[in-house]
């Protein structure tokens, strides 16, 4: 389908139709304009609120952990889960990490984000962290796809710069803490804090917490007793919150998802 927006067109027909598009034609490799994309991150740019860190859900919702560029599970999602148009969804970060279909995982989240931004809500991964400062793989795709030097640099700006005002957590029902990362009470770095309104307690104050990214891809080498410390310390973290659990989509297993009550 043509990309051009007619005339005094609907911006959310416009990027329906985008989605459809994608919906319809299944896994391939798309061709976007430089006018496209420059477009898209403008209008992505202009509906998000850099100063939002925390979203507040409320259920029925699907919860969907990293797609790291693999579009063709995004589509099945849809297809499993229910379309976009008719779900409530939440992405948890690490949605792109310079596989081939980097480009077309980004371009439908955020077409479905500024259609339906109620409910849609895309939170920033490891991999997104590690894009805005560093030149990632997608980064280098981006390089490909568009080797003009200005037209990469004006991608390249608008892209990490929308990466970089993504939310880092969302709140489950006011109940349960959604995130990719880690939180901690020690607050460290105050670009990655966040304040989390407290769970449905009387006590009417947040909670300041800090969201910390791993430096590396590859989990570290952990003990039972490293286990049980953090533990410990999590389930103490989450009673001073008044929440009930934490689903940490950076943490994956061989099931795709596992609620461990006993630990």
């Amino acid at each position: 389908m043509s990309e051009t927006r007619p005339d005094g067109g609907n911006k959310r027909n416009f990027y329906e139709r985008i989605i459809q598009d994608h919906l319809q034609r299944g896994p391939i490799e798309h061709d976007y304009s430089f006018g496209f994309l420059s477009e898209l991150m403008e209008d992505a740019l202009d509906m998000i609120d850099g100063e939002c860190r925390v979203e507040y859900l409320s259920p029925p919702v699907n919860i969907c952990g990293d797609i790291r560029s693999r579009y063709g599970d995004l589509l099945d999602i849809f297809r499993n889960c229910g379309w976009p148009f008719d779900q409530k969804y939440a992405f948890l970060g690490n949605f792109i990490d310079g596989g081939k279909f980097s480009m077309e995982t980004l371009v439908l989240l955020i077409c479905c984000k500024i259609c339906y931004p109620q409910n849609f809500v895309i939170l920033r991964g490891n991999f997104e962290h590690e894009l805005v400062k560093t030149e990632r793989k997608f980064i280098g795709e981006l390089r490909v796809r568009y080797p003009d030097s200005q037209k990469f640099q004006a991608l390249n700006t608008s892209m990490k710069s929308y990466l970089k005002r993504l939310p880092l957590v969302a709140i489950l029902n006011r109940k349960i803490v959604c995130v990719n990362g880690l939180i901690s009470s020690n607050i460290k770095q105050d670009s990655n804090a966040v304040l989390v309104k407290n769970g449905n307690s009387f006590e009417n104050h947040n909670t300041r917490l800090e969201i910390l990214f791993p430096e590396s891809d590859y989990p570290s080498v952990v003990t039972p007793m490293a286990i049980e410390e953090e533990s410990k310390t999590l389930k103490e973290l989450l009673k001073s919150m008044d929440m009930s659990m934490i689903i940490n989509s950076n943490n994956v297993i061989k099931q795709g998802y596992q609620f461990n009550f006993g630990h």
